[in-house]
């Protein structure tokens, strides 16, 4: 039976056990690049093709990463998950070879560092660490990243740890890795800097990890914002499918938001977000959900709680409605710019037993079980432009933060 998930990796994670919520990630192995031809400057190929946990609805891609300052000791990565609902670059440690040698990040002190990853059922633990990512024609030099799972860190924390189980292995984190390009500089930003946060960022002598401040240049970064050009927000291209989904769907991750023949903003409708959660408003149904958000890390659809049958076949914990229902919402931002969005919720039961082997779904949602949040995921990115720009950064629609389509 398939497994879904729902990612929201740098500040809430919040999904009914029934779902599984993983930490943010999406499968693969090996230097096989996820798809192909090579990409231009700004634009890097992205693949959904369920990885290697055949994990529907999840976009994947290939990086590289490099020793600071090497142009030879450096490792290709593939699927790698592309995610607009979180910041940062994380690694699950076992697919890193050792030769990299990566340094560690500091604190203040020169202790190493270290981040805690909270989810619904579990955590991600790792150290923060520092290389230099190339994507694209791109280049982000000594970024901090998390490193999943590494062993020289053994011992958890108690505030880390109990979240529940861990999810530090591929399998568990359901992907070699994760590219957080979404709406904020930072992963944690000013309240980790500001003091220190349990479950968050870590200060790890020997004598074991303590929850500490991490200053805002120690913490994970958008790569975007590092990039020397294109550093404004990004752009996610994926094509329509058909009703009953597709095998695969191949389209692009386009740095740069109006920098570009690429990647100008054209007609998109621009909404702002808050700025503190990076929150917009739906109205759907005759309610408001005023904390929702467009996230690529988001499998589904996720939005209310007993609005449709539940699935009970390979879907289950998903909405089964007897046909498929044809529906309408209205997005706002804070800027008070409104977009229409038509969308489908099928019976997932009916498309996963006809459509064994397809990862590419637009039809296919789960309740939320927070009562004013909608979650516009992948499903929502098929056959659109979507804008994600980041915070302070100036574009041709204004500052960011906000999204666009």
């Amino acid at each position: 039976m398939k497994s879904w998930y729902l990612r929201r990796c740098s500040l809430i994670a919040s999904l009914a056990a029934l779902l599984m919520l993983a930490g943010c990630g999406g499968g693969g192995g090996g230097d096989n690049g996820s798809s192909s031809p090579q990409p231009t400057q700004n634009v890097q190929p992205i693949i959904v093709d369920g990885g290697p946990d055949g994990i529907p609805d999840i976009a994947f891609t290939t990086l590289t990463i490099c020793a600071p300052g090497s142009t030879t000791n450096c490792q290709t990565i593939d699927h790698i998950q592309v995610d607009t609902g979180s910041v940062g670059l994380r690694i699950i440690s076992s697919v890193l070879s050792p030769a990299l040698s990566l340094p560690r990040q500091t604190d203040a002190n020169g202790n190493p560092l270290a981040e805690c990853a909270q989810f619904a059922d579990g955590f991600s633990w790792g150290s923060v660490k520092i290389a230099d990512l190339s994507i694209a024609g791109e280049k982000a030099a000594s970024l901090p990243i998390q490193v999943i799972g590494d062993a020289s860190l053994p011992t958890i924390p108690a505030s880390c740890s109990s979240s529940g189980p861990p999810e530090n292995t591929v399998t568990a984190f359901g992907a070699n890795g994760l590219l957080g390009v979404g709406l904020f500089l930072q992963d944690c930003g000013a309240s980790c800097a500001q003091s220190a946060i349990p479950g968050t960022y870590y200060s790890c002598p020997a004598n074991g990890c303590v929850p500490a401040a991490a200053a805002l240049n120690k913490q994970l970064q958008n790569p975007v914002a590092l990039f020397s050009s294109d550093n404004n927000g990004v752009v996610i291209q994926l094509p329509a499918i058909p009703a009953a989904g597709a095998a695969t769907a191949s389209g692009s991750l386009i740095f740069g938001i109006g920098t570009q023949s690429d990647n100008a903003l054209g007609g998109a409708a621009v909404l702002t977000v808050d700025p503190n959660t990076g929150y917009i408003v739906t109205n759907f149904g005759g309610a408001s959900y005023p904390d929702s958000y467009i996230d690529s890390g988001s499998s589904l659809l996720f939005f209310g709680s007993h609005t449709f049958p539940i699935c009970t076949g390979p879907g289950t914990g998903l909405y089964c409605p007897p046909s498929t229902q044809a529906l309408s919402a209205t997005l706002q931002g804070i800027n008070r710019a409104t977009s229409t969005v038509n969308f489908s919720v099928a019976n997932a039961d009916q498309l996963l037993n006809a459509n064994p082997t397809f990862n590419a779904f637009t039809g296919i949602a789960a309740p939320n079980p927070d009562p004013l949040s909608f979650a516009w995921g992948l499903p929502f990115f098929f056959g659109r432009s979507v804008y994600t720009a980041i915070e302070t950064r100036s574009t041709p629609g204004g500052t960011g933060p906000y999204f666009a389509f």
